[in-house]
């Protein structure tokens, strides 16, 4: 689990009329293995129980590119809302089939040399920090970040991404590095102090990551506003969650996370909806059907935030992976005073688009177009 500490910094007053900047997000079309996503949360949140190395880190995650350096060296990274530091490969890493980025061929890199580390459930990722021009979504910032020397594990290797680029809130950055949209904010990068994800169903369409407000081609309908409950994961309180139409969990500490692709909640939760939906679990965890449901054949489940119902049908929470059906639902158990928590990772934000709004703490959830 990544231990952090920060200050956050005020948001600048910046023109409305300023226009807002968009990422290409590309799904990866790794098939999910929740063995490995579940060891990749327990690193992340600090859930017990976990003994399993993280294997496949990437499966279905999203990502798009960034560059950094002076010519720019380019640089595919997840947009990771769990998580608050950017950090990719240096040269030291001996991979194959990743950019890696070479600091003597920037002018506008200034060495800082700190050292850092993340632990994730495959190891330690380790390096130095660097300062130099990062451009996101044609924005360029000059930020601190990681170059990784160490990389924790094959799976970062054999990934089809180079690194990861956190957007989470600063309480939650190793070292007391500033997020990456905290500095697009601080430098009046941005004309609002906020970002949306849209995410598609599957890799045959592109989606997006907008900086500095919403896209409104993206979503229908009017925005619901929950407040952030506790600065560092955007962290919400979900009033009720409801399967087949009966309560599962009430005042929920939900956290919505972009770098995970299910919909993790506590185990004894998601053991009991897996049994209702009639999956049987394999080796690797993960519960699947020999034959694929019917269609409109399984109950809905109801996520409850500020009074208004977001649904989940079906067709939202079964994935099929290659004629494979997967359960988008699988256990964790987060001890307190952290948890239990509840994620509402990719499966939930396909469905609705989001909006992560810094200036006024809070998260927008609408109805995504398709």
């Amino acid at each position: 689990m990544m231990t952090k500490a920060f200050a956050c910094l005020a948001v600048a007053a910046l023109a409305s009329a300023a226009p807002i900047h968009t990422i290409p997000i590309i799904k990866s079309d790794k098939p999910l293995n929740l063995a490995q996503q579940h060891a990749m949360l327990s690193a992340k949140y600090g859930a017990v129980g976990a003994n399993v190395p993280i294997t496949n880190y990437q499966n279905a995650q999203y990502y798009g590119p960034i560059t950094i350096g002076t010519p720019p060296q380019s640089f595919l990274v997840i947009f990771d809302t769990g998580s608050s530091n950017l950090w990719v490969p240096g040269v030291k890493p001996n991979i194959v089939g990743h950019n890696r980025y070479h600091p003597e061929q920037s002018s506008t890199y200034v060495a800082n040399g700190t050292q850092f580390a993340i632990a994730y459930g495959s190891g330690s990722l380790e390096g130095i920090i660097d300062k130099d021009v990062v451009n996101i979504g044609g924005l360029n910032v000059t930020i601190n970040f990681g170059e990784a020397t160490k990389m924790p594990g094959l799976t970062w290797d054999v990934a089809k991404f180079d690194g990861l680029c956190g957007m989470g809130w600063p309480e939650i950055a190793v070292d007391g590095i500033t997020p990456p949209f905290f500095s697009l904010i601080a430098q009046q990068k941005v004309a609002k102090g906020s970002f949306a994800f849209y995410l598609t169903a599957d890799g045959s369409s592109i989606g997006t990551l907008t900086l500095g407000g919403v896209n409104t081609s993206h979503y229908s309908g009017d925005f619901t506003y929950v407040p952030v409950s506790q600065e560092g994961y955007w962290q919400v309180v979900g009033d009720e969650v409801k399967f087949n139409g009966t309560a599962v969990g009430n005042n929920v500490k939900a956290i919505v996370d972009s770098g995970t692709s299910l919909l993790a909640f506590p185990t004894e939760v998601a053991t009991s909806v897996n049994s209702q939906l009639g999956c049987q679990s394999n080796a690797a965890g993960e519960c699947v059907w020999t034959t694929c449901p019917p269609a409109n054949s399984l109950p809905d489940l109801v996520v409850v935030l500020s009074g208004q119902q977001f649904t989940l049908k079906q067709a939202d929470y079964i994935l099929n992976i290659q004629g494979q059906c997967t359960s988008g639902f699988m256990g964790i158990n987060v001890p307190a005073p952290m948890g239990p928590i509840w994620i509402l990772g990719d499966v939930f934000m396909r469905k609705y688009y989001v909006e992560f709004d810094i200036t006024n703490k809070r998260l927008g959830f609408a109805l995504s177009t398709k």
